[in-house]
């Protein structure tokens, strides 16, 4: 146990609104199940009905996804009242969560990403520079939620329209033929890179089907790669980790094409923590039980705390 938690009530935030609520609660309960058998004082709740002006927080754990809370504005409220929570800052969330955020600074930062645009209306032809498939996805949203796999004109007039409709902006991106890697990071107190972990799902790309049904997906742990494309992943993933001014942990995910190498697709701030999710089995692999993973993220959100009021 964390001597400096020790009486103090850890809140773990999950829930919220978004498309991903359901994921968050399955998330929140894991994490507020562990809090307890590390002999922690835990609650759970709900950012719908919490007011950070009225009520009071000793140490948040946060286990929520999607906009307004990946996004930085739950970690801003936080900031604001000086109270201590886990996971990625007010930044890195801004630009985890905005794809285009991301994707601009690997292109500064010489970090591969496929080829993309940022688009906000429909598209009727296929841009001249990309050819089918090609992905659509919301700039900003997870879990997979609303990404499409596009091989005709007719699916990308009607994707298109869709995501109009829902988004104020979204991503074409090149479709990159490969293998799913993803590379978790976890600072403790160093950045730790964890096993690569490949998925191989029986849906066409990891898509949320894919994520959070049993059966659909099954990991492969250490992903089979050469030393060399190990620490190139490691790298890549430390570099954007970094630059993005992520704390505490995150996970990159890459799609990996045998003739062109790795693609960053993206930048997770807040990964799911459910019985299916990619991180625990990482942490796992690494020797990590789920508990001290869970501590481990928790030393990482004092650690920050103790920086804010030195």
């Amino acid at each position: 146990m964390i001597q400096e938690f020790k009486n103090k009530v850890i809140t773990v935030l999950c829930g919220g609104n978004s498309q991903e609520r359901d994921v968050s609660l399955r998330s929140g309960h894991n994490v507020y199940e562990a809090l307890i058998r590390l002999g922690y004082q835990a609650e759970i709740r709900d950012p719908i009905d919490i007011n950070f002006n009225t009520d009071q927080f000793d140490v948040v754990f946060l286990a929520l996804h999607g906009p307004g809370y990946e996004d930085g504005t739950i970690q801003s409220q936080l900031e604001l009242h000086t109270i201590p929570y886990t996971g990625c800052g007010v930044l890195a969330s801004q630009i985890g969560m905005d794809k285009s955020k991301t994707k601009l600074i690997c292109s500064q930062n010489n970090l591969p990403i496929p080829q993309y645009m940022l688009l906000h209306s429909v598209l009727d032809t296929l841009p001249s520079s990309f050819a089918f498939p090609v992905i659509l996805k919301p700039v900003s949203e997870g879990s997979s939620i609303d990404v499409f796999i596009i091989e005709t004109l007719k699916e990308l007039h009607e994707k298109s329209t869709y995501l109009t409709q829902l988004y104020r902006s979204f991503i074409i991106e090149e479709f990159i033929e490969g293998r799913e890697l993803t590379v978790g990071l976890v600072e403790s107190p160093d950045l730790i890179a964890l096993p690569i972990l490949e998925l191989k799902t029986k849906n066409r790309f990891y898509d949320y089907e894919a994520k959070y049904t049993k059966g659909l997906t099954s990991f492969i742990l250490p992903a089979s790669l050469s030393d060399q494309d190990n620490q190139v992943l490691f790298n890549y993933s430390k570099q954007l980790f970094l630059l993005a001014s992520c704390s505490g942990f995150a996970r990159i995910d890459f799609r990996f094409c045998p003739k062109r190498g790795p693609f960053i697709l993206e930048i997770n701030t807040i990964p799911g923590l459910t019985d299916t999710s990619d991180i625990p089995a990482q942490a796992k692999e690494f020797g990590w039980s789920f508990d001290t993973f869970i501590s481990n993220i928790l030393l990482s959100a004092l650690n920050r705390h103790l920086l804010w009021v030195k």
